[in-house]
């Protein structure tokens, strides 16, 4: 049996791998190249980057596969539950939504449509994910050798393991992703990223990276192999303060009296929007969906924390 820590480190491993696939050379699909799209052409604009889709297609695979083994050794069901796989499957058809539709490119226009994508990843896809535990499916797509010889490695890795459990402790992971929301939505480094391609895969690896640890935190604290009731109230409360932090900066984004992003002068007219009102659309879809989202999940979390222990 492979360790439990290796377990869970697989799945950030794998988007982080993912991420750096996205933001490599030459930019890839993650940056707006070109002019933006305009209303008559935007569904003709989505992504050709052959990398991209191979990337998604391979995570893709690797998960049925392994999938397959597992249940084929386990019986179907066992290891891997049906609706984790049906998670992993849905987060992965928000990272498409979120990367190759024409929704990437209309980032380039609007600002709404940024923020639409990035709550996509962060929210929606990152939590589904997480709740799809692919550690299992992606270890058991490799030869049994290669999983026995990844355990071995891994209990040398001391060091490694000592800075993976001081980036799951639930206050880092919530500061991590915290930093990352409140510093590429900075004007300045918003403007640099939407300017240079590799720079721009960076911040959109960083939301979906810290986004997957900071949901890691939340929802595996909470499952019945750990201290659950406490996780219970762990995950509400990183969740809540989560809420609180995001829906400040998209009520800032919403009330600001002049546009944060010069590059989106211009470029929002064909949509029937001007700049300032592009961008209170973008801090109302921060502040009331995305804190709907948190809102939920905490209000799930808490019903488990205050339900009676015995059932």
């Amino acid at each position: 049996m492979l360790p439990r820590r290796l377990l869970a480190t697989a799945p950030v491993a794998l988007l982080l791998a993912l991420g750096f696939v996205l933001a490599g050379p030459g930019g890839l699909a993650l940056a707006h190249d070109g002019l933006p799209p305009e209303p008559h052409d935007l569904w003709t604009a989505w992504s050709r980057d052959p990398l991209v889709w191979l990337a998604l297609l391979m995570v893709t695979g690797l998960y049925l596969r392994g999938t397959r083994a597992l249940w084929s050794r386990a019986g179907t069901g066992h290891g891997l539950r049906r609706r984790q796989v049906v998670a992993c499957a849905g987060g992965i058809l928000t990272l498409a939504v979120a990367l190759l539709s024409p929704l990437d490119a209309l980032g380039s226009a609007l600002l709404s449509a940024h923020m639409a994508q990035h709550l996509l990843l962060i929210a929606v896809a990152a939590p589904l994910l997480v709740l799809g535990q692919p550690t299992l499916a992606l270890l058991w797509a490799l030869p049994e050798r290669r999983r026995r010889r990844l355990g071995r490695w891994w209990r040398q890795m001391t060091v490694l393991r000592s800075v993976w459990a001081a980036l799951t402790l639930p206050l880092v992971a919530w500061l991590l992703h915290t930093a990352a929301l409140w510093a590429w939505h900075a004007p300045p480094l918003y403007q640099a990223a939407l300017d240079r391609p590799a720079l721009h895969g960076v911040e959109h690896l960083s939301f979906l990276g810290t986004a997957v640890l900071f949901w890691w935190t939340v929802l595996a604290v909470s499952s019945p192999n750990e201290s659950r009731r406490t996780g219970y109230g762990l995950g509400a409360l990183s969740i809540f303060a989560l809420t609180l932090q995001s829906g400040l900066l998209g009520a800032l984004m919403t009330f600001a009296p002049s546009p944060w992003y010069p590059a989106y002068t211009g470029r929002t007219v064909p949509w029937g929007l001007a700049p300032l009102e592009d961008q209170q659309l973008a801090g109302i879809l921060m502040w009331v969906p995305g804190g709907m989202i948190y809102a939920a999940v905490a209000l799930g979390l808490l019903a488990a924390w205050v339900r009676p222990r015995a059932a």
